[in-house]
């Protein structure tokens, strides 16, 4: 694929930047993953005295404020990920975009270089702030969340990265399906159905259900192994991450080079 140019990069920033759909999709990240993230770590923290040992010994503090905030955050960078090329081809600019650069890998890879490190500044700064909320939260209990402790900073690092990751694969759904509503609905089909339609499969085997998007970011997102479950270990969980990479984006390379504007 034709690396694209200081001229093409820069172009794509501004492209990204000045339409409202990205800053109102990033404030939605943002303020779910913070608040719904400080909210369950205060829940946590109420609950706590009321918890059997057994209970207590389940609960991963730093996967617990990774939870229902980041899902929403999850689709919110998802959705901008596939702005960032669908809009171009429901309005019919893609085609000034191409006339414009010929190369059509260099504009998808162009398009996956800004969106890939705005979302993943994004996603780490979600991360780290929510972590530090939670550890604030739950300062009282002396429950271990020190970055320094196993597994924390992994699992606080891959988490912004996972947001990160699901930007690039609706990127590459929207080159690929060219439609911005068909594209988020198969992404949410990705994250959400896909794991319900493998957990039906748990009587005969679990390995379907470890290769889903979702198990992967419970995965990346905590500390703590959960065996038993469909939840990879964090090496397979990458794995599983760049395997949906590089399928959706090397399809998303291959049509739009092939395919009329």
């Amino acid at each position: 694929m034709t690396p694209p140019g200081p001229g093409l990069l820069t172009s794509e920033w501004i492209k990204l930047r000045s339409v409202r759909s990205t800053y109102l999709t990033l404030l939605v990240a943002m303020a779910a993953a913070t608040v719904v993230g400080i909210l369950d770590y205060h829940s946590l923290d109420g609950s706590w005295d009321t918890m059997t040992a057994p209970e207590r010994a389940r609960i991963d503090p730093v996967r617990y404020g990774f939870s229902g905030g980041f899902y929403f955050a999850i689709l919110a960078l998802g959705t901008l990920g596939v702005l960032a090329t669908g809009s171009e081809y429901s309005s019919g600019l893609i085609r000034t975009t191409f006339t414009a650069t010929p190369h059509r890998g260099a504009v998808l890879t162009a398009k996956a270089v800004i969106t890939g490190a705005l979302t993943l500044a994004v996603g780490e700064l979600l991360a780290f702030t929510t972590y530090l909320l939670g550890r604030s939260a739950l300062s009282g209990r002396h429950l271990a969340m020190g970055l320094a402790d196993p597994g924390v900073f992994r699992a606080v690092a891959s988490t912004g990265l996972f947001l990160s990751v699901m930007a690039l694969l609706g990127l590459a759904l929207g080159a690929i399906l060219r439609s911005q509503a068909g594209a988020i609905a198969t992404l949410f089909g990705l994250f959400f159905v896909l794991p319900m339609l493998a957990s039906t499969l748990d009587n005969w085997s679990t390995t379907p259900g470890t290769w889903t998007l979702q198990s992967a970011f419970e995965a990346l997102s905590g500390t703590v192994a959960r065996p038993g479950t469909d939840t990879p270990s964090p090496g397979l969980a990458f794995a599983v991450c760049g395997v949906y990479l590089a399928a959706l984006g090397g399809l998303a390379a291959i049509l739009v080079k092939r395919r009329d504007a």
